[in-house]
């Protein structure tokens, strides 16, 4: 079979229209109708009707199965080769979220400073939640991720090596800055600022509101721990973040919660099952791990 043919499938399924499948991979008509009528001969079934007069397509029962097939061994031979590429590369792409980045890569970069390695590394900053993704498409191979719980991929290993709780944090003019510890209960009046849905600190607060019985009033988004803070510094509102967040400024205090049975963020070292690390990759696996088992 061509995999080729099951990549004009997998266009067609998507657009309904052989002259625009045509034009996206510059091969004439023709060229998509015969590829679609050799899976049809291999699979012994007829994959889409045609109605020139409508100009209209349809996907039958067969077809749709096959696209969903069609789809992942596309996936996976995109994967693939984006591994085999890399495995002549010194190359090792970093996955880090903001807070475990500020937190733990500085004493990671100063041992790969040491061995020459660290010119190698290209970081790629994000979410947990988008990293996580990024990983088993193949973008990253390490990452270094948040959880609320310890992951269990089929497709990913994860190799965890700490947890802190989360704490909520107030403006210094805040009437809570009184207080050294609060429930979560007592913030259901409050406004909030958090990060966006690409970080696993949703996870965590939205079972927590949940828990507590109260449709929090989230008045700010954010993907950057910094414009964060500075919008609690000015009382916009309050936010929700693991205590790995250094807090160097005196207009925002820091609150822990009384609540029983709270979310932990946990941090791990991941990377697929799949992927064959180049001696490189190990090289800084090797460096991960022996940095981060320390004491921090």
């Amino acid at each position: 079979m061509n995999t080729k043919d099951l990549a004009y499938f997998d266009r067609l399924i998507k657009l309904k229209n052989f002259s625009q499948v045509a034009l996206e991979f510059g091969v004439t008509q023709p060229t998509i109708t015969t590829a679609i009528k050799r899976l049809e001969t291999e699979f012994g079934s007829k994959l889409v009707l045609r109605d020139r007069v409508h100009n209209t397509l349809t996907v039958t029962a067969s077809g749709q199965q096959l696209a969903i097939h069609a789809a992942a061994i596309l996936e996976r031979l995109t994967l693939a080769h984006h591994e085999i590429s890399n495995l002549t590369q010194q190359r090792t792409v970093l996955g880090l979220p903001p807070i475990i980045e500020n937190h733990y890569f500085p004493r990671v970069a100063a041992h790969l400073q040491e061995l020459g390695m660290l010119e190698n590394i290209e970081t790629l900053e994000g979410g947990s939640v988008w990293l996580r993704n990024a990983l088993r498409d193949g973008q990253v191979d390490l990452a270094l991720l948040g959880s609320t719980s310890p992951l269990a991929y089929e497709t990913l290993v994860a190799e965890e090596f700490d947890r802190k709780p989360f704490n909520i944090f107030v403006s210094r003019n805040h009437p809570l800055t009184s207080r050294k510890r609060i429930y979560f209960s007592e913030l259901r009046r409050e406004k909030f600022v958090l990060f966006n849905s690409s970080f696993i600190h949703n996870t965590a607060f939205n079972q927590l509101a949940r828990r507590n019985h109260f449709r929090p009033d989230v008045v700010y988004r954010a993907r950057d721990t910094h414009i964060i803070m500075n919008l609690v510094a000015e009382n916009v509102g309050v936010t929700y973040l693991t205590a790995l967040v250094d807090q160097h400024r005196d207009d925002v205090v820091r609150l822990e919660l009384l609540d029983d049975e709270q979310p932990a963020f946990i941090s791990s070292i991941v990377y697929r099952s799949s992927h064959v690390l180049t001696p490189a990759q190990k090289q800084v696996l090797a460096v991960l791990r022996g940095t981060l088992e320390e004491k921090l």
